[in-house]
């Protein structure tokens, strides 16, 4: 496949997947990897929508773990034209597909309660008109902060989209976990899974994956911490073996 300036093709991972890149825009991260192994996926998923897919990173790692159809959803078109692309380079169009445009237009491509699942990665910073706080590079300061879609929007769509007793799931930031929780149950999402995770163990947590079902009972399990790294900063066996898992397809 012929590259474009300024892009790389990277190995995703494992020696299944691959990724073309490009430094000046938002890339994967292990954020990506935790929730795509996160979120619950059943005999009955049939249809995964990723809300803010960028280069479309989670719904590759998603194929690895089972064979619905996933859709992503990206508002900028220079990473909804990498995230399609990258569906072509690993040969997962009859799996994947990605729509350029933005996730509050999903009326346009989706029925209500269409989704079995759900999944995003969303911007974790809230904008309160403070240029400072932005990003150099706009298509950075949308990846990374509130400005086309809040939290609060974010998880109304999802509530939306998906069917009666459907998983919806997140990584997000730990200083927002009151505010998420609240917003969820707000759009009758009930938390049912909470894990937060730590760069080391000694270290408070970076980030969290939350998860939750569609009109579901109260009750939510906050699972043993997720450490990324051990002391010598080297990645934990827990990461190793979510490498090792990524090689496998049910």
């Amino acid at each position: 496949m012929k590259l474009n300036e300024n892009e790389v093709i990277n190995n995703l991972l494992n020696k299944n997947l691959k990724i073309i890149q490009r430094p000046d825009f938002f890339n994967f991260s292990l954020d990506s990897l935790l929730i795509s192994n996160f979120i619950s996926l059943t005999r009955g998923t049939r249809k995964i929508l990723d809300l803010g897919t960028g280069n479309g990173a989670i719904p590759l790692f998603l194929s690895q773990r089972t064979n619905a159809k996933i859709t992503g959803i990206e508002i900028q078109e220079i990473s909804a034209n990498l995230a399609k692309r990258n569906i072509q380079l690993n040969n997962l169009e009859e799996q994947i597909e990605i729509v350029h445009d933005d996730m509050k237009c999903w009326k346009k491509y989706f029925e209500n309660g269409s989704q079995d699942a759900v999944i995003t990665n969303p911007p974790f910073f809230k904008y309160h008109g403070n240029e400072n706080q932005l990003n150099d590079l706009d298509q950075l300061t949308l990846a990374r902060h509130e400005i086309t879609i809040d939290l609060n929007q974010l998880i109304e769509t999802a509530s939306k989209l998906l069917k009666d007793k459907g998983y919806f799931a997140m990584v997000h930031r730990p200083d927002r976990f009151l505010e998420i929780i609240d917003t969820m149950r707000k759009y009758k999402i009930s938390p049912k899974r909470v894990q937060f995770c730590h760069s080391k163990i000694d270290k408070p947590a970076k980030i969290l994956l939350i998860e939750g079902i569609r009109n579901g009972n109260d009750s939510l399990t906050v699972l043993p911490p997720f450490i990324s790294h051990d002391e010598n900063g080297q990645y934990s066996s827990e990461v190793l073996e979510l490498f090792k898992d990524l090689e496998k397809k049910d």
